[in-house]
This record gives C-alpha cells, structure tokens and sequence, in this order.
C-alpha cells in the first residue's frame, strides 16, 4: 500500500499537468471562436446579426444568409423525435428491467447497444431507401420533416432506452420491496416508485438524446429533402 507521503507527491506532479492540459483546451476554444468570429465579421457587420437571425433565405452567394428556416426545422425535428423516443424509450427500460426474462433481456440489451453504434449515415440511407418511399407512397413527397422525425427518434431510441434502464437498475431495492410488502401491483410500483426515483437518470438521458438529436445532421439531411425552407 502506497504512503500518504507518496500519494500527495504524485499529486504535487498530476496538477500542473492537469492545469496545463485544461489551458491548452482553452486556448484551442478560444483561437476556434476567433477564427470564426474574424471571418464572419464582414458579414455580420451593419446590423447583419438581424438579417441572420430573423432572415429565412439561405443563399451565401448572393448575400442571404438567414437561419431562421433552420433554426425552427432543427427545434421541431428535435421536439417531435424526443416526443416520440422519450415514451418508447422509456417503456423499453421498463420491459428491461422489470418483464424480459433474462434469457430474452441480454439480447434485446445488445440490440439497444447496437442500434446505438450504428453510424448515423447508415440509418439516413436506409431512412432513403426505405422510409421516405413509404411516407412518399402515402403522402407525397416522402422527403419531409415527418421523414426527418422518425429517422430521428429511431436514433435517439437507444439512448434514452439504455439510460432509463441504468436510472430504474439503481432504484435502491427496499424501495421495490417494501412496495411489494404493502401489496402493490406490478405497474403501481413502477409508476410509484420506481420511476420516481430514478427521475434524474431518465432525465438526464432525454436530455441526452435531445443534444443528439438537435446535433444531427448528415441522416436528417439525407431524408428531410436537402432544402433550406420554414417547416409546415
């Protein structure tokens, strides 16, 4: 075993090189954000921060350069596909941990895994292949922001699925046997207790998959159309 003395003087050493390594992200931050700011000053000069943030053209050629279009079809894609992985991902966790037997629970746990490492070009061609044909036989066209939504959600389902799952694991379990002792159901401890107490797992991961979400980019791109337009 390691003496006091010992460990403070690894310590001693550890922390410059901690600072020095914080110092070096930093500076990498900062000479990225003055890149960016330094070549996009002659466009934002003379009130154009207005024409990015409320303009809803986007064609940098010829001067247009509003956001607006992109900024609202990226909320709605995020809010809808978190609406729809949010429950689904939820309910999962709760087959996971509560009703899969376990012959049936470590393969559903690996297909989560997998669903969750695929790359999210893969899931934008297949969202081509397959799903936008299938929306565009319902209703034309099929590239379209419901498109964009559910190729979404089916990215983010992992997430959420796999974190609910890790928060509901940890419930400490006198909570659960003491539900049981008081007669309980099932779902009443679920909904009651369960849930509950693992809040802020679950909410972490929703937070989690929405940052993914908003984040996206190529499979949104691949499937939603690949134009800039307010969504409708």
């Amino acid at each position: 075993m390691r003496s006091s003395s010992s460990l403070r003087r690894d310590s001693r050493l550890l922390a410059p090189l901690a600072w020095a390594s914080a110092a070096a992200s930093a500076l990498v931050l900062a000479l990225v954000l003055g890149f960016l700011g330094h070549e996009a000053w002659p466009v934002l000069r003379n009130g154009g921060w207005i024409a990015l943030l409320t303009g809803s053209d986007w064609y940098p050629l010829d001067g247009d350069i509003g956001l607006l279009a992109m900024l609202w079809a990226t909320l709605a894609a995020g809010t809808g596909a978190i609406l729809l992985a949010g429950p689904l991902g939820l309910a999962c966790a709760v087959f996971l941990r509560f009703y899969a037997p376990s012959v049936l629970a470590r393969p559903f746990q690996a297909m989560l895994g997998l669903m969750a490492g695929v790359p999210s070009v893969v899931y934008g061609l297949w969202g081509l292949t397959v799903l936008v044909p299938s929306i565009g036989a319902w209703q034309a066209p099929g590239a379209s922001l419901l498109a964009g939504i559910l190729i979404l959600a089916l990215m983010i389902l992992p997430t959420v699925a796999m974190t609910a799952a890790a928060a509901l694991a940890h419930v400490p379990p006198p909570l659960l046997e003491g539900a049981g002792a008081l007669g309980l159901s099932r779902m009443t401890t679920i909904l009651a207790i369960a849930v509950p107490a693992a809040r802020g797992g679950i909410v972490g991961g929703v937070l989690l998959a929405l940052a993914r979400a908003l984040g996206e980019t190529m499979a949104i791109l691949m499937v939603a159309g690949n134009v800039v337009r307010m969504p409708s």
